[in-house]
């Protein structure tokens, strides 16, 4: 009876794993606000999603959807909190207040190299020193490190002075300040269009943005001095990513946020250096690299920004230290 027992068991066992490979991998809606053709979803989170799907030995099928298919880019944090979207691309800076501590990559002239900053954040969030409540974060982004481009010369620290700087938060329109233009909050959309009716001289931005939005075309003079740059994440519901199979996680896993930022990073590089490499060859840009001693002013100037951030509470000082430790870390390997 035993016998005929365990036979029924394993034979259930085997109907119901059947069932499963007959109906297929699970499918994961990964919502991105992007264009389908721009360089993140055909050159990093397309690829990614296909490794990550191809690794979990057919429990997973990750669908992306680009273009802001399920919403626009301010919404997609809610999209993966309300089920909407299994997976997302999130700009945090969309949703301030949300997660604390998150903007320590705007801080000026801690870092240049996206892909160490992006590995750095991972880091903090492996330590739990970053946290994100609701959400499992998959990968990390960091652009790369925002530079001055304005439609008037900008060769030393003074030439900031009275310059209408659009900033994208309030770390940004801190550093705009202690270099003594004016911030404008204003989307980067509208840059290009704000620059040329005179309502704004500049902005802070990286190169591949800087033509992503076409302000380079607005803007002649650019300044090389590391201002921070902003993170994405790509994030997962808690509860989808808990249901998952034990495969389809450690596909993830594989994959996960240290390896999406050496990506990402890889590629922002190449959009940023294939940017600059063009403004210089073109005879109507001007590109200053500063000397040591203009770099030294500048420093000290925004080093205000730096402490007051890490002054305004015993968790962003601990963040700040352990923050410049994984850079080095990162930066060493």
């Amino acid at each position: 009876m035993k016998n005929v027992a365990l036979a029924l068991a394993c034979a259930m066992a085997s109907l119901a794993c059947s069932a499963a490979l007959a109906a297929g991998p699970q499918k994961l809606t990964f919502s991105v606000h992007e264009p389908p053709q721009a360089f993140g979803p055909v050159q990093v989170y397309g690829p990614w999603a296909n490794d990550i799907s191809a690794a979990s030995q057919g429990t997973v099928k990750i669908e992306m959807l680009a273009g802001g298919q399920l919403g626009p880019a301010k919404d997609q944090l809610d999209l993966v909190q309300n089920r909407v979207a299994d997976m997302a691309l999130v700009i945090p800076g969309f949703t301030p207040g949300r997660f604390k501590g998150n903007d320590i990559t705007e801080l000026p002239f801690l870092w240049r190299d996206p892909s160490e900053a992006g590995i750095a954040v991972a880091k903090l969030i492996a330590a739990g020193q970053l946290k994100y409540p609701g959400v499992k974060v998959l990968g990390v982004a960091v652009t790369g490190p925002y530079q001055v481009h304005s439609d008037k010369k900008v060769a030393s620290l003074g030439d900031l002075r009275g310059l209408r700087i659009r900033a994208s938060g309030p770390i940004s329109a801190a550093v705009a300040s202690a270099l003594g233009a004016t911030p404008v909050g204003l989307p980067a959309p509208s840059v290009a269009e704000n620059i040329s009716r005179g309502v704004l001289d500049g902005t802070f931005l990286d190169w591949a943005l800087l033509k992503v939005f076409r302000i380079i075309d607005a803007t002649p003079y650019h300044f090389e001095y590391p201002l921070g740059g902003t993170i994405s994440l790509i994030v997962m519901n808690k509860d989808v990513w808990a249901a998952l199979p034990d495969k389809a996680k450690a596909a993830f896993d594989k994959y996960g946020p240290e390896d999406f930022a050496a990506r990402w990073g890889k590629v922002i590089k190449a959009q940023d250096k294939a940017v600059a490499e063009q403004a210089k060859a073109d005879t109507g840009q001007t590109i200053v690299n500063p000397d040591k001693a203009e770099v030294d002013r500048w420093t000290k100037a925004l080093t205000p920004v730096v402490n007051e951030w890490s002054g305004k509470s015993p968790e962003n000082k601990a963040l700040l230290g352990a923050f410049q430790q994984a850079l080095a870390a990162a930066h060493s390997n």
